[in-house]
C-alpha cells in the first residue's frame, strides 16, 4: 500500500456517516413539542400538529392501513366526539374530541413507524431536555413549590417520573452502548431529585412501586423458564395477599401515610371530590355530561368546587380519579372504552417484559404500571396534546407488535390432525 492509499484509508476511517431518518426527526420534534407544550403554549401545539401531519402524509398508504388495523383504538376518541349529541357544551366536546382523535392517530403512527428503541431514545432526549430546562429556567408556584417549566406540580412530577423510568430502562439494558447507559444514569440522577422538588406524593409513591416491581421481574430473567414462571406466580400471590392485608389494616396504613406525606384524612379533599363525582355520575350514568363539558365556567357545581379549593384560574382541575372523572364526562360506556385500551396494554407489556429484558419492554411495562397505579388518585391520561397519553398509546402498540413479532409470545397454533382411514 503506497502513501496515497494509506492516507485515503485513514481518512475513510475517520469519516463517520450519520444517517438521519425523517421519521425519527419528525418523532423527536413531535415528542419534544408535547413535553414542552406547557412552556411553549400554542406554538408547542402547532409544532406537534405540523410534525404529526407530515408524519401521516409521508406514507398515506401506511396511514390508511393503520386506520383499518387499529380501528378499535379510535372508538374511545370517537365516543368523545359523539358526546356532542348530548353534551351541555357541544362546541367544546367537538373541538376537544377532534384534537384527542388527532393525538391518538399521531401516537399510533409514531409507534408504527419507529422501532421501539428509537422511540425510547428520542423520548429520552425530549424528557432530558425538559429536565435540564426546568433546572435552568424553571420557576416556582405561588405557594413556593418548584414546578420547572410546567404549569402544574403534578404534570412536572409526571414528566420527571417518565424521565426516571426511561433512564432506568436504558441503564438496566446491558445491550445498550456505554454512551446510552451513561446518559440513562445521568437521567436518573436528574429525574429523582425533581420528583421530590415537585412535592407530588402520589407520583413519588407510584414510581417507587413501579421500579420495585420492574426490578423483581428483571431479576427473574436469569432463571430458567419454569422457575421464572413460578416466581412470577409467587409475586402475584404476594401482591394479592398484600392488598388483602392492606385492606384489613387500612386505618393504620392511612394514618401512617398522612403523617409521612402531610396529607389530611380526606387526601387533600379528594374524598369530598369523589362524593361529588359519584353524585354527578348517578344523574347520567351511561352517557355523562359530555366530553370536556363539566369543568366549564358557568357550571354551578364546577364553580363551587373551584371556589372551595381556591382555584382562581378555573383550569387544570379534575376529580383526582381517572375512572370517576371520565364517568362524569363520558359515562360508564366511555370508561369501558378507556379500559379496553389500558387493560390490553398492561397485559401485553407484562408478557413482553417477561420474555424480553430490553429497555423498550422495561419502559413500556413501567409506564403502564405507573399510569394504572396513579389512576386511583389522579387523572394521568387521556388528553389531547399530552405526552404521557402518547407514551401510553405507544406502549399499547409496541406491546401488540411484540406479540406479533416475538415467537415466544405468539399463541401456539394447533396442527390439524390427519384423518385416519380404516383399512379393510
Amino acid at each position: 500500500m503506497d502513501y496515497a492509499q494509506w492516507q485515503a484509508t485513514r481518512k475513510a476511517r475517520r469519516t463517520r456517516v450519520i444517517n438521519l431518518c425523517p421519521n425519527a426527526l419528525l418523532g423527536l420534534a413531535s415528542l419534544t413539542s408535547l413535553v414542552f407544550v406547557s412552556h411553549l403554549g400554542r406554538n408547542g401545539v402547532l409544532i406537534f400538529l405540523l410534525t404529526g401531519v407530515l408524519l401521516l402524509a409521508r406514507r398515506l398508504d401506511l396511514t390508511l392501513r393503520e386506520v383499518r388495523e387499529y380501528w378499535w383504538v379510535w372508538l374511545f376518541p370517537l365516543w368523545c366526539i359523539l358526546s356532542v349529541l348530548w353534551s351541555e357544551h357541544p362546541h367544546l366536546s367537538l373541538r376537544h374530541g377532534i384534537q384527542l382523535l388527532v393525538t391518538f392517530m399521531v401516537a399510533v403512527t409514531l409507534a408504527q413507524r419507529l422501532s421501539p428503541i428509537v422511540f425510547l431514545r428520542i423520548l429520552f432526549i425530549a424528557l432530558a431536555t425538559a429536565g435540564i430546562a426546568s433546572l435552568l429556567i424553571g420557576d416556582t408556584r405561588a405557594d413556593g413549590i418548584w414546578i420547572g417549566i410546567f404549569d402544574s406540580k403534578n404534570y412536572y412530577a409526571f414528566t420527571m417520573v417518565a424521565l426516571t423510568l426511561c433512564s432506568f430502562a436504558l441503564v438496566m439494558d446491558a445491550s445498550q452502548t456505554k454512551a446510552w447507559r451513561l446518559a440513562g444514569f445521568g437521567g436518573v440522577l436528574m429525574g429523582i431529585p425533581q420528583i421530590i422538588m415537585a412535592e407530588s406524593a402520589g407520583a413519588a409513591i407510584a414510581s417507587l412501586f413501579v421500579l420495585a416491581v420492574a426490578l423483581v421481574i428483571i431479576r427473574s430473567h436469569k432463571l430458567p423458564p419454569a422457575r421464572r414462571t413460578q416466581r412470577i406466580k409467587w409475586l402475584w400471590t404476594l401482591a394479592i395477599a398484600g392488598v388483602l392485608v392492606a385492606l384489613a389494616l387500612s386505618d393504620m396504613i392511612m394514618n401512617f401515610v398522612f403523617e409521612v406525606t402531610g396529607k389530611d384524612p380526606s387526601l387533600t379533599g379528594r374524598t369530598d371530590l369523589w362524593m361529588v363525582a359519584i353524585d354527578q355520575i348517578a344523574r347520567s350514568p351511561f352517557l355523562g355530561s359530555g366530553y370536556s363539558a363539566f369543568w366549564v365556567e358557568g357550571n354551578a357545581i364546577a364553580e363551587s368546587i373551584w371556589a372551595e379549593f381556591h382555584i382562581g384560574s378555573k383550569s387544570g382541575f379534575n376529580f383526582h380519579n381517572l375512572y370517576l372523572s371520565n364517568a362524569v364526562e363520558i359515562g360508564l360506556i366511555g370508561v369501558l372504552l378507556q379500559l379496553s385500551l389500558l387493560a390490553p396494554a398492561f397485559v401485553l407489556c407484562s408478557r413482553w417484559l417477561l420474555h424480553a429484558s430490553g429497555a423498550p419492554a422495561m419502559f413500556c411495562f413501567m409506564a403502564l404500571c405507573f399510569v394504572l397505579v396513579l389512576s386511583l388518585v389522579e387523572v394521568p391520561v387521556f388528553f389531547e396534546f399530552h405526552a404521557l397519553s402518547v407514551m401510553t398509546l405507544a406502549s399499547l402498540v409496541y406491546g401488540l407488535r411484540a406479540a406479533r413479532e416475538l415467537p415466544q409470545l405468539r399463541p401456539a397454533r394447533r396442527t390439524p390432525q390427519t384423518k385416519r382411514t380404516a383399512t379393510i
